[in-house]
């Protein structure tokens, strides 16, 4: 059995931190863009909550509020901001056209640093909440086998190559990572490790030497037992550390979340690994048979809900915001959603089964809004089983009947048990 041996002594009295709540993802802010300022103007201008003008106003800048404005991320058409108000700092979007022409930027060129074969070495990540891909190759458009934490410890081989050094995890997990944001120094850093548990009350979860179900079987592992998370993948296994020794186990058999697929990656920050604005059609995946998502009115955990919606559920993403929520359309309503709960791939669970139950008619109108007056779709007889998507926060089900999606009232509907 392989064993963990890279130096982790130094990490010990910072692992143990509970991970923050998948539901309410927070990032770490960027550092501002040189150069870039904004145009004159005698009108207050809007700034939005996300890249968008139909999403919540997230507040304005006066004339002659210019010079405390930065601009820490730029898109086609939208710059997100931080600005200054009586309140503090505060974040949004401003319309890329709003902007003078910033200089181009000279590409500041990876250091030339070599290290000698076996040198232990840590993730030490652009900015709290960031993580680092390991690369297939030297390169940020190869393959990621995963995203490490800052703290995560490994040995250099000697390699260097376009700015990338090689890199070996866990005694046999090769890759390449970008040098910036790797340290030989252990008091450098202030380690990210989220620690999260086994949850599987029926009995417990395999430890692996790879991310498969064929792979080796490095161990057992019973309810409850608390394990480190190195890093993560898109394919649905943690790189996790129990005991010093390293090893995989399914995201499934793990109480939290780290979504791999959204996050900002510290060798190439510009990209948030979030959907693409083109990939506008998605579907909401709570990982679970019973957990439902909120729709809420604005991009916070505690605005208020205006309906939750199921696992398989199709949404249209209008736009994304910089702290981790997706503006979306699901039917004839908008509001904002957790991103990390979003996924480009139709699960196979679809919503939840009910019944049509009306005790004052023979059936149960399907119409096109929420709304008596809405268009009439279909009319379904009692005991059809309907596939309910959501629940609005107004008594409304939206629902799926033979392939028709509309609207029904909730209080006729009952779950199918």
């Amino acid at each position: 059995m392989k064993r963990y041996t890279l130096p982790i002594a130094a990490l010990c009295l910072s692992l143990f931190s509970t991970p923050a709540a998948a539901a309410d993802p927070v990032y770490a802010t960027p550092e501002p863009l040189p150069g870039y300022t904004l145009q004159a103007s005698d009108e207050p201008r809007l700034v939005y909550a996300a890249k968008s003008i139909k999403a919540n106003i997230a507040g304005f800048i006066q004339p002659g509020e210019e010079l405390n404005v930065q601009v820490l991320e730029i898109s086609s058409d939208w710059c997100f901001i931080s600005f200054q108000t009586d309140g503090g700092v505060r974040y949004g979007y401003l319309p890329r056209s709003c902007f003078q022409s910033a200089p181009q930027a000279t590409p500041t060129p990876p250091p030339a640093l070599t290290y000698a074969a076996g040198t232990p070495a840590w993730v030490k990540n652009i900015s709290e909440g960031y993580r680092l891909n390991l690369r297939q190759s030297p390169s940020t458009a190869a393959a990621s086998l995963g995203k490490y934490f800052t703290g995560t410890p490994l040995l250099l081989t000697g390699t260097v190559e376009n700015g990338f050094a090689e890199v070996l995890l866990a005694d046999t997990l090769l890759g390449w990572m970008d040098i910036r944001y790797l340290t030989t120094e252990a008091a450098a850093f202030v380690p990210e490790l989220p620690m999260v548990t086994v949850n599987n009350p029926g009995g417990g979860a395999t430890l692996r030497s790879g991310p498969s179900t064929s792979s080796y079987k490095q161990g057992w592992l019973s309810h409850g037992t608390a394990v480190t998370v190195l890093g993560v993948r898109s394919d649905g296994w943690y790189h996790i550390l129990v005991n010093d020794e390293a090893g995989y186990i399914a995201e499934t058999m793990l109480s939290g979340s780290f979504a791999s697929g959204y996050g900002m990656d510290s060798d190439n920050p510009t990209l948030t690994n979030q959907l693409t604005d083109s990939q506008t059609q998605v579907f909401i995946n709570t990982r679970s048979a019973t957990d439902r998502l909120n729709l809420r009115k604005s991009a916070s955990s505690s605005a208020k809900s205006l309906g939750r919606f199921s696992t398989g559920t199709p949404a249209t993403v209008i736009s994304y915001t910089r702290t981790g929520w997706a503006y979306v359309r699901i039917g004839q309503t908008e509001g904002y959603v957790a991103a990390d709960y979003l996924t480009a791939t139709q699960p196979a669970r679809y919503g939840i089964p009910y019944t049509v139950r009306n005790s004052r008619a023979n059936g149960l109108n399907l119409r096109s809004t929420p709304s008596t007056g809405g268009e009439l779709l279909l009319f379904v007889p009692n005991y059809s089983t309907v596939t309910v998507l959501g629940e609005l926060s107004d008594g409304w089900c939206y629902v799926d009947y033979q392939g028709v999606v509309g609207y029904m009232l909730g209080s006729s509907l009952k779950q199918v048990q």
